[in-house]
């Protein structure tokens, strides 16, 4: 063998007076470039606009101009010093954005969930309303902190365990709600916690929208069944889910935290509903209150969901039914005979399944209606009950029967006193003279008749007067007038004396009517 290489440094430390020895420098291989190098760089995918924000800039009408877009998306905390209204304005048209998105099925969260009562802010909400020219809003925290403060939008979490209505003027946050909050949103709360500014990360919460909550309870409320029988009015949470989850959008329906949510609000600020978790009683037009669940109530709607579940078999039956005699038919023209006689037997048997359910879902119905009516005439009996003590209770205030006779009794003896006492009144009364009466009323004919007789002697003067003139105007002309001067002249004379005639007459009928007038 031959002798072993020294190797260039030895496996001792070296002093600072030994001379360094380095490593012989490898020499890098070169690099090659392979076709698939050549490819050239292209940018990466621009950003897919959200759901929310392409319903957002659909929909809301602030949202569709490019200024106030800008303005929208721009850090506007200044304003709230410079120019506040339009500080506010901008915080509004967000949280009206966030509620009519929240209501269109627009706000996607977490396994694709979307609840229209609520809405969950946090970084997840921010990337949602990304635009590819303004990014993302800035004053996200500010808007989430002005509803808040407003009662708009209230903590998912505390709006179902707190026993407060909403809309108590004493309605406040839990401590631990305000710990919580403090943490995530840096708010304001008893002088303690700092104000954030405007900029502060998002924080995540949950957060009910109370004016879609409302929308829905109305809306629910129109077609509740509160005019219903009692029977009518007391519904299971599975009922009330299958009727009311589309009350609020058509295509997409109510999520179980919306029902949640929506069944606190009816039942706890409305006071619309009883619940106890299962059942649901809604509150009738005539009572004040919602009463309690019953056990009645409970049987009930076990009767009316297992009849429902009953009904529910029979179409399944009937397509099973349907698809067995097909393939019998086919069976036979195939020659299959034992196929045919497998399909025969999944065919009777599904008929007699089909037989025992209709006859099951026509017992019970025969219960619920007879249950139906059994509750109904309670209700009925019982409104009879309430009548009777109520007319008790009036006969008592006037005394019964012997009661009101006396009152009667007394009423027409002061009436007849009355009478007694106007009778005594009236002959005391001091008698008018008729014969003065009389002379009184002649005199004053006697005067008012000399006063036409002046009257008609004056027009009679005057009459002959402008006669006289015209005799004299006829004499003096005529020598020199024409005969149509003097036609003229004979034809005025002849109309002063139809004239004189006309007046003579009107005055004779005048003094008739006169005397025909009673005194």
């Amino acid at each position: 063998m031959g002798k072993r290489q020294r190797p260039l440094i030895d496996n001792v430390c070296l002093g600072e007076d030994s001379p360094k020895v380095h490593p012989p420098i490898k020499k890098r291989r070169p690099l090659l470039l392979y076709e698939e190098d050549k490819v050239p760089w292209t940018p990466p995918r621009s950003r897919v606009m959200s759901e929310l924000l392409s319903f957002i800039l659909k929909h809301e009408e602030a949202f569709q101009t490019r200024g106030r877009l800008t303005s929208l998306y721009s850090d506007f905390s200044h304003q709230l010093e410079t120019n506040p209204e339009s500080f506010y304005a901008n915080l509004h048209v967000w949280k009206k954005a966030f509620a009519d998105a929240a209501r269109g099925g627009a706000v996607v969260t977490q396994g694709n969930t979307r609840d229209l009562l609520s809405v969950r802010s946090g970084e997840e909400l921010a990337r949602a309303l990304h635009h590819k020219e303004h990014g993302v809003p800035v004053c996200l925290s500010a808007v989430f902190r002005d509803a808040i403060k407003k009662g708009e939008m209230v903590d998912a979490g505390h709006f179902l365990r707190s026993e407060a209505s909403i809309y108590h003027s004493s309605w406040i946050p839990s401590v631990g709600d305000v710990a919580r909050w403090a943490a995530q949103w840096g708010l304001k709360k008893l002088g303690v916690v700092h104000e954030p500014q405007f900029g502060d990360k998002l924080g995540v919460a949950t957060f009910v929208i109370v004016k879609n909550v409302e929308a829905a309870a109305d809306k629910l409320l129109q077609n509740a069944p509160v005019q219903n029988s009692n029977v009518d009015r007391v519904l299971s949470k599975v009922d009330f889910v299958r009727r009311y989850s589309n009350i609020l959008n058509d295509v997409y329906p109510l999520t179980d935290s919306d029902f949640e949510v929506l069944l606190t609000h009816l039942e706890r600020d409305k006071q619309a509903i009883s619940y106890d978790g299962d059942i649901i009683k809604f509150k009738s037009e005539n009572e004040s209150a919602p009463t309690s669940i019953t056990k009645e109530d409970i049987a009930v709607v076990q009767l009316r969901d297992t009849l429902y579940r009953i009904k529910e078999q029979v179409p399944a039956l009937d397509r099973k039914i349907a698809e067995a005699d097909r393939e019998v038919h086919e069976a036979l023209r195939t020659k299959q005979m034992s196929r045919a006689k497998s399909a025969l037997r999944s065919k009777k048997l599904a008929e007699s399944f089909l037989s025992q359910r209709t006859e099951t879902a026509l017992e019970l119905e025969g219960v619920f209606i007879k249950l139906q009516q059994a509750v109904d005439q309670v209700e009925i009996v019982a409104a009879m009950q309430a009548g009777a003590a109520a007319m008790k209770g009036l006969h008592e205030k006037v005394g019964g029967a012997e009661g009101v006779q006396g009152v009667v009794d007394a009423l027409n003896e002061q009436m007849a006193t009355t009478e007694e006492i106007s009778g005594i009144i009236n002959e005391s009364n001091q008698q008018v003279d008729e014969s003065e009466i009389e002379d009184e009323l002649e005199a004053l004919e006697h005067a008012e008749k000399e006063k036409a007789d002046q009257e008609e002697a004056a027009k009679t003067a005057a009459r002959i007067a402008r006669l006289e003139e015209a005799e004299k105007d006829l004499r003096e002309k005529e020598e020199g007038k024409s005969d149509l001067d003097i036609n003229r002249a004979s034809a005025k004379l002849s109309q002063l004396s139809v004239n004189h005639e006309e007046e003579e007459e009107e005055g004779e009928k005048e003094d008739k009517r006169k005397e025909l007038v009673p005194a």
